[in-house]
């Protein structure tokens, strides 16, 4: 599978060198020329911002991070990058601050996983404005259906601007505030901002109170977490441009007590961190190529509140997640699009367990995945896509993965749908399975994704 992602690396490459030197339009609203690390970022920071929305919820013994479920088959990792977007349309996303987008895929004959987003922003003035910010995930996981509200306030005639960031959760205890500044030297942005999660916590478990009958479960903070981050996207000379990002979490301690049976419950101490960056080359105002490199990790280390409590409640589970990729994307013959990435993926978990005598556990997998993707996109508004794409798992060490194995996945994609006046694209399709699995090819089930611009 290695050598089927080098080979369509040097297509690629082939393809760059031959096509027409014609002048195109840099980007548009669907086939950028660019791509960001953005949509990982924002993954990885709600990961801790928003912990209810993960898919056991705040308490799990599953951890921060959650990325091992018994209900992920083998293809899960290969559904996930064959529903979502394109690097184009990520990219194009982010540049803008009115829009909604959607993206769902067929996991089995029962299920969804899907993604959302829709934001405004509205000036209130000469430098006041206020966005708002909806995010939905429904995958295996996260469970997460999240509004965000920023006001931000212009600054050194608008070269820089402050914002306050919140989360709006039905479950009061578990909004966060962000304080944040954000400066732009040319063509460029550098944002440091400072969070206080779960920041209205303790008032509400410990001084307000709640009643039994509403939670069972108390939280109760005895070091409370807080976050610095930074993000950076600036152009080096003419033909470069960077993108870095990093959030560390305080170290923080929590316990967490049935409020029906006193001193049931567990001690929890919790750290968080990532960083990732992007260098990216445009030779051309239609070509880009790019590498990037990420990283995450999480730990949690908890204990029962009394020594005979259960032995579920006493482990440290640490969690690590790295990432290494390039990509390339051209624009040719005035009305294609030609996209590749490659990565490869290595994610650790070892829960130790010192003190009982439950056997540690240590998982690891290392994945080659990749997906090349070509867009036609005519005059009228029509526009087709075809993408292959492929995941090449191996499992590391004697304890097996929760879900599945290890396992080589290979699916072909195929789009259409129609782009409205720049403004809105839908597209539906359906994958192909490419695998073997005894029948190949054969149908592996639907998708669609829908994006709006104002």
């Amino acid at each position: 599978m290695v050598r089927t992602a080098l080979a369509l690396t040097l297509a690629f490459a082939l393809l760059t060198a031959s096509a027409p030197q014609r002048a195109l339009a840099q980007a548009d609203a669907f086939n950028s020329a660019h791509a960001t690390l953005r949509g990982w970022e924002e993954s990885a920071r709600l990961a801790i911002f928003d912990r209810s929305g993960s898919y056991f919820g705040r308490t799990g013994g599953q951890g921060i991070l959650q990325r091992f479920n018994q209900k992920m088959d083998s293809e899960y990792p290969l559904d996930l990058i064959s529903s979502s977007f394109s690097l184009g349309e990520v990219y194009e996303w982010y540049r803008r601050d009115d829009g909604v987008r959607f993206w769902a895929g067929s996991i089995n004959h029962l299920q969804l996983i899907q993604h959302g987003d829709a934001k405004a922003a509205v000036p209130l003035g000469r430098s006041w404005s206020i966005g708002a910010h909806f995010i939905h995930d429904e995958t295996l996981e996260a469970q997460r259906n999240l509004v965000q509200i920023e006001v931000r306030k212009g600054l050194l005639d608008g070269r820089a601007r402050a914002f306050l960031l919140g989360t709006l959760k039905a479950e009061k205890p578990e909004s966060d505030i962000e304080l944040g500044f954000s400066w732009r030297p040319g063509r460029g942005t550098v944002t440091v901002a400072v969070a206080a999660l779960d920041l209205f916590s303790d008032l509400i478990w410990q001084s307000l109170e709640v009643a039994p009958s509403i939670a069972d479960t108390a939280l109760d903070y005895t070091v409370h977490p807080y976050t610095a981050r930074f993000a950076v996207d600036l152009p080096i000379g003419r033909r470069l441009r960077v993108e870095a990002y990093g959030l560390a979490m305080t170290p923080t301690t929590v316990a967490v007590e049935s409020q029906t049976e006193p001193d049931v419950g567990f001690v929890q101490d919790e750290r968080y961190a990532y960083a990732g960056g992007l260098l990216e080359w445009t030779p051309t105002r239609r070509t880009a190529a790019g590498a990037f490199a990420t990283w995450v990790r999480a730990r949690l280390g908890r204990s029962a509140l009394l020594p005979e409590g259960s032995l579920e409640d006493d482990f440290d589970l640490t969690e690590k997640s790295w990432q290494l990729g390039a990509y390339g994307i051209h624009r040719f013959l005035r009305r294609f699009t030609a996209e590749l990435w490659l990565a490869r993926v290595w994610r650790t978990e070892d829960r130790l367990r010192p003190n009982t005598p439950e056997p540690d556990i240590h998982h690891e997998d290392r994945t080659w995945a990749g997906r090349a993707h070509v867009f036609y996109q005519a005059a009228g508004g029509f526009r087709g896509d075809l993408a292959f794409f492929f995941t090449d798992r191996a499992i590391v060490g004697p304890d097996r993965l929760p879900g599945a194995g290890a396992y080589t996945h290979t699916r072909l994609r195929f789009d259409l749908g129609w782009a409205f006046g720049g403004r809105a694209l839908l597209m539906l399709g359906t994958n192909l399975d490419l695998d073997g699995d005894g029948r190949a090819p054969n149908f592996d089930g639907a998708h669609g994704r829908f994006l709006l611009y104002w």
